[in-house]
């Protein structure tokens, strides 16, 4: 965990006092013991992300966004390192997920961007396409993310709460300039 996923089987081995070779006979591949450690199923991923979404609509939409943004992160502080490894491990046998995954990141993208739209139903945000809002919502934070796994942690420059108050933010605002009379842009439509 120290070392994440630049750590070896050689780092393992010499912390848990054993060969490297009974890691081996024990676990497969460096993927298979990380999951083992970790209790990671990579196919538990979309219903841990949609339980996020549970409970929301209670909350006002700042405060239900911020709670969001912030279970995801704490779901991709685990699942994102071992998502890498596991991806960019050769002998995983391929970096695509299977068809049942992508079916089921599929579904939670809907179920995010369903959520987003009911949002715009009862009038706290502006219409506007569901399934743009939740992959940037979804990607921003993957962005953060994998940025921090690629960045020590000494040279990140913006802590994650600050990042997840600015993202929800410019979500619930937007960039645009208001025009003369202080309204916002007409939105883009997808087409």
């Amino acid at each position: 965990m120290e070392r994440g996923i630049r750590a070896t089987t050689l780092d393992v081995a010499e912390r848990a006092g054993v060969s490297e070779g009974a890691i081996f006979h024990r676990f497969k591949s460096k993927d298979v013991l990380f999951r083992e450690a970790m209790r990671f199923d990579v196919n538990k991923v979309p219903e841990r992300l949609a339980s996020s979404l549970e409970g929301l609509e209670e909350l006002e939409i700042r405060d239900a966004l911020l709670r969001l943004a912030s279970t995801m992160m704490e779901i991709g502080r685990e699942v994102m390192p071992l998502m890498m490894m596991t991806w960019s491990n050769p002998d995983h046998g391929g970096c695509l997920p299977s068809n049942e995954l992508r079916l089921a990141f599929r579904a939670l993208l809907l179920r995010f961007a369903a959520y987003f739209e009911g949002r715009m139903d009862a009038g706290q945000m502006r219409r506007m396409d569901g399934e743009v809002v939740a992959r940037v919502f979804i990607g921003a934070i993957h962005h953060f993310r994998v940025t921090q796994l690629a960045v020590s942690a000494g040279e990140n420059t913006m802590p994650e709460g600050m990042f997840i108050r600015g993202m929800v933010d410019l979500l619930l605002s937007g960039a645009a300039p208001l025009g003369q009379d202080g309204s916002s842009r007409d939105p883009l439509v997808r087409n």
